[in-house]
């Protein structure tokens, strides 16, 4: 059992530690939109038209220091008829005094979904899409509100975004495949075709 000293001087850590955490802000947000510019997927004759489409990110963390954040981001990129849900661990870090515009950096590392691309099969064959490596480092400067609760965000980033193309033909009933083969079950062949989209992003959004 703990004294009535031991319970008093826990309960005033309590309240100590909790005034700080009030005092002292630990979570932070950023929510930006904006566009992806880059080239397309490879044509016919080897040419790529140039893309721009749309971008969306919002990053959620804690302050490991003043100026330093780390934390996780989410969000929706366009790439040509292509939707990924890019989905990364990521850093923050500012420059600047308080209350005045900063300069800030990012690095986000990660992958991305292709969960809203369908999913076409028929009786003979399957095709999808699947995210593959994401890499984006960036940099922009804030502008705080008045009560510096919040702020004005501009970035400019790079994405490299890896996507994939699967196309498999499906196995006919009773057709026997050698043992050796790595595909799986269902599938006599399978082709994947890579494609690797890298873009220069440009948003605008608020921090929290």
């Amino acid at each position: 059992m703990m004294s009535y000293n031991t319970k008093l001087l826990l309960i005033v850590f309590l309240l100590f530690s909790v005034k700080c955490l009030a005092q002292e802000k630990i979570y932070f947000g950023q929510t930006e939109i904006g566009f992806l510019y880059g080239r397309g997927v490879e044509q016919w004759d080897g040419n790529h038209e140039e893309r721009i489409d749309v971008s969306f990110m919002t990053f959620h963390g804690v302050h490991l220091s003043k100026n330093n954040v780390i934390g996780f981001s989410a969000g929706f990129d366009q790439y040509d008829e292509i939707s990924i849900i890019p989905i990364a661990l990521g850093w923050r870090g500012f420059l600047g005094k308080e209350g005045k515009p900063k300069i800030f950096g990012g690095l986000d590392l990660g992958g991305g979904s292709a969960v809203f691309e369908k999913k076409i099969s028929d009786e003979w064959s399957k095709s999808w899409y699947e995210g593959g490596l994401l890499v984006s480092p960036s940099v922009g400067i804030s502008f705080p509100s008045r009560k510096d609760k919040t702020a004005l965000s501009f970035s400019f980033a790079y994405k490299r975004q890896q996507i994939s193309q699967f196309y498999g033909t499906l196995s006919r009933a009773g057709t026997q495949r050698i043992a050796t083969d790595l595909l799986p079950p269902e599938f006599s062949s399978l082709t994947e075709n890579s494609f690797l989209f890298r873009s220069f992003v440009f948003r605008a959004g608020l921090m929290f």
